[in-house]
Parts: structure tokens; C-alpha cells; sequence
């Protein structure tokens, strides 16, 4: 699981999501070897200081090259995040697929900074448009669709017919299984085993486990690195 919920027991799944939440994910999914290769808790970002909770975060992907900031120095963690954005760090964990695109994937994102980063994000099958064939690249993303797309990213494919029993999975009262997003969510926020279904290689749940205490593990690599 690398998604938590909020206090009052809610998911929030339609809500927007923040850079600094969005750096926070993709941290806790790197690899111990990168973490510690290039691990910081400095950057030149003039709203991103120490004491920040997402420091951290925000200080080693930006190290690593995979988040960056805008012209005027800021990071503005705060500020929502849009469908462009996200496909760009989303893509950028595959350096070595990098290549030119044969055309624009989608109607409206054309001669743009991110028209690369979409058309090999669609390549890769890590991003899904709307029917009409947009993108919608400059739409803020809500929380339920980066977690679709974290879960493309890391190649984990859940079905909802392939979950645990409701009793021995953690829910949540606004992720309805009549959503388009219900077992999407279910594998972000669930930490648990699972074998691949020999039909199409969904995974089948087969026991959950802890989630993790990231705040714990995130103070354990801090100690660990700063000497």
C-alpha cells in the first residue's frame, strides 16, 4: 500500500491530489539501491525548506532528475497537479524506453512541452484517455486517477472480482464498487500477496499484509543517510 487515507476514514479518491502528495508516492516506491544512491534533503526550492514533511520526497526525485520545478524557484507543493504533469514523472521511470513516438496519441496535445512525455506514457499503456479522445493534459488529476496510473507504472493490475473477501481487506466507505476506480483503489491503499491469473494476468489476491509505516521508515533512511 502506498496510499493512506485521511483521519476521518475516507479515501477521497475524487480529490484533487498535491505535488508534494504525488512526490511522496513515487518516493515510497523507489527501490532501497536508488533511494540510497540518490538519496537528499536539500534543493534550491524556495518553498520547499527542511522542516517540510515532504522535504524528503521532494528533495531525492528532484535529485534523481524525475520531478522538477518552475521558473520563478518554486516547487508549490500545495498546488494541485495536472494530467501532464503527473504522465511526465510517471514516464520518466522509463529513461530507457525513451524514444521517438509515431504521432500524437490523443486530439489535443499537440506541439506542447509534454506532447513526448503523453504519447510514450500511452505507448506504455501507463495512461488512458476519455472517450472522445482527449487527454486533457492541463486538468488537474484527481487522487483516483494517479493512483490508476501508479498502478500502471508498477505494472499491478487488479481486478475486482479477484480481491480479498471485504472482511479482510481494509475499505473505504467512498470507494463504492460501482466505481470505475473501486479495485484501482483497493490495490493502492491494500498491501497484500497475489498470483497472477493464467487468464489475464490480473492479479488474484491471496492474503493481505501490514501496511507500512512509512513516517517510521522514512525517519529510519533519514537517520541512515545523513551520516
Amino acid at each position: 500500500a502506498y496510499i493512506i487515507g485521511y483521519p476521518d476514514g475516507l479515501v477521497n479518491p475524487e480529490g484533487n491530489i498535491t505535488r508534494a502528495e504525488v512526490a511522496t508516492i513515487f518516493f515510497r516506491m523507489l527501490t532501497d539501491e536508488a533511494r540510497d544512491k540518490y538519496w537528499s534533503k536539500t534543493n534550491n526550492y524556495v518553498d520547499v525548506d527542511s522542516t517540510k514533511w515532504f522535504n524528503n520526497a521532494v528533495s531525492t526525485l528532484s535529485n534523481m532528475g524525475i520531478i522538477n520545478g518552475y521558473p520563478d524557484g518554486t516547487f508549490r507543493p500545495n498546488a494541485s497537479i495536472t494530467r501532464a504533469e503527473f504522465a511526465k514523472i510517471a514516464v520518466s521511470f522509463f529513461k530507457d524506453h525513451v524514444r521517438e513516438t509515431m504521432g500524437d496519441k490523443f486530439s489535443d496535445i499537440s506541439g506542447k512541452w509534454y506532447t513526448e512525455y503523453i504519447n510514450l506514457a500511452a505507448e506504455l499503456a501507463i495512461v488512458n484517455g476519455y472517450p472522445d479522445g482527449t487527454f486533457r493534459p492541463d486538468n488537474s488529476i484527481n487522487r483516483a486517477e494517479a493512483m490508476t496510473i501508479v498502478n500502471n507504472t508498477l505494472r499491478r493490475s487488479p481486478h475486482k472480482d479477484h480481491l480479498l473477501p471485504e472482511d479482510d481487506m481494509i475499505t473505504w466507505p467512498d470507494n463504492l464498487e460501482s466505481a470505475w476506480y473501486y479495485a484501482a483503489v483497493q490495490e493502492a491503499t491494500n498491501s497484500h500477496e497475489y498470483q497472477r491469473a493464467s487468464t489475464d494476468d490480473t492479479e488474484q489476491w491471496t492474503k493481505e499484509l501490514p501496511v507500512r509505516d512509512w513516517a517510521a521508515l522514512e525517519r529510519a533512511w533519514s537517520e541512515a543517510n545523513s551520516s
